[in-house]
């Protein structure tokens, strides 16, 4: 069970706070979630919750257009779900140890 009160949920909702130039250097492919336009910057557990749906539904998405591509083959679209599915990866959840 995830809790929605875990640090990386509670995070989602915080301002983007200014990086500095180690941050930069050390984290080259990090990506700021809440440029989404649908992002919910309240607090609660419904608006975190809103927020990891965005981040799972690229995935989700993939998974149901999947099959149209044998029939109507796409590769230039594949490549792109591969590389939006990578970078949404980069969200790491916390799970509890008990």
């Amino acid at each position: 069970m995830i809790s929605l009160s875990s640090p990386p949920f509670l995070s989602l909702n915080q301002a983007p706070q200014v990086e500095t130039e180690v941050q930069d250097s050390i984290c080259i492919d990090c990506v700021d979630f809440s440029n989404h336009q649908q992002w919910n910057h309240d607090s609660g557990w419904k608006n975190t919750l809103n927020n990891l749906r965005l981040i799972v539904q690229p995935l989700l998405l993939f998974w149901l257009i999947y099959p149209w591509l044998d029939v109507f083959p796409n590769s230039d679209l594949l490549l792109g779900f591969n590389h939006l599915i990578s970078t949404m990866n980069q969200f790491k959840p916390f799970f509890s140890s008990g």
